[in-house]
């Protein structure tokens, strides 16, 4: 039977938080450059050749370049969203960094020892740690995980079959089969949270998923062809005739939607 594994969720939940950030970032990066360094005056049509075009300019100026062209509502909404998923990139990298099960198995950094340490330093980093991590003394399911480590990391290095498993495959046991999971947190099939998750899948699936499809189709059922709102297809089709005069276009175009 598969089960849930934390190990692979991190590595998904990265990867699927980098498919975003990593357009993102430059997306903002650029916005940033563009705004305080990529525009010039005559980019953003700030270039008074009269007197009186010179507040224009000025006003151009202002809403064009620097902070104002960072204010604009997606763009910050995209930024908090960048930052909040960076600090959960973040949090998922140490996460991946420090779950045993992920990097490669090293006895001695496990015993918190140098490599290559003498029998009576190893001895005594086990009987250190295992008296930390023992479960009677430390109930913790993390302090649970942790002494079965140091169990093995000892045994490793002590153990003749053991230390010769580990040398010639990596691991005290011996060659490991190929094992296969779910990319999901084990949290999920905990009976503490059954509710919370029941809940979640159900205002996802009765409520969100149903509110996206409707705002969709219904911001898409505005535009016709070429992306064109149906009120301005009918604006034009009410002001433009064969009778139309050339100094009433701009009125007619004013009134597009």
């Amino acid at each position: 039977m598969l089960q849930y594994d934390n190990s692979a969720f991190y590595f998904v939940a990265l990867s699927f938080i980098t498919l975003y950030l990593v357009p993102s970032w430059y997306y903002i990066i650029s916005r940033v450059y563009r705004a305080f360094f990529g525009l010039s005056d005559k980019d953003v049509g700030a270039v008074a050749r009269t007197a009186a075009e010179n507040k224009k300019a000025k006003d151009l100026q202002k809403t064009s370049k620097g902070l104002a062209l960072l204010q604009s509502k997606g763009f910050l909404i995209n930024l908090g969203i960048t930052v909040f998923l960076t600090f959960i990139f973040i949090y998922l990298s140490v996460s991946v960094s420090s779950d045993g099960e992920v990097n490669s198995f090293d006895p001695f950094s496990i015993l918190e020892i140098d490599t290559g340490s003498e029998m009576k330093v190893i001895k005594k980093a086990y009987r250190s740690l295992s008296i930390k991590y023992h479960p009677d003394k430390n109930p913790t399911p993390e302090a649970k995980a942790k002494f079965m480590m140091i169990a093995k990391a000892y045994e490793a290095l002590t153990d003749e079959t053991a230390k010769e498993n580990y040398e010639k495959y990596g691991n005290p046991d011996g060659k490991q089969s190929l094992a296969v999971s779910i990319g999901l947190p084990a949290f999920l099939l905990e009976t503490k949270y059954r509710n919370v998750v029941l809940m979640s899948y159900l205002i996802i699936m009765v409520g969100v998923i149903p509110f996206c499809v409707w705002k969709y189709y219904s911001d898409s059922s505005k535009f016709g062809e070429k992306d064109v709102m149906y009120e301005t297809y009918s604006w034009y089709h009410h002001t433009l005739t064969e009778n139309t005069i050339i100094k009433s276009l701009p009125e007619t175009f004013a009134g597009s939607a």
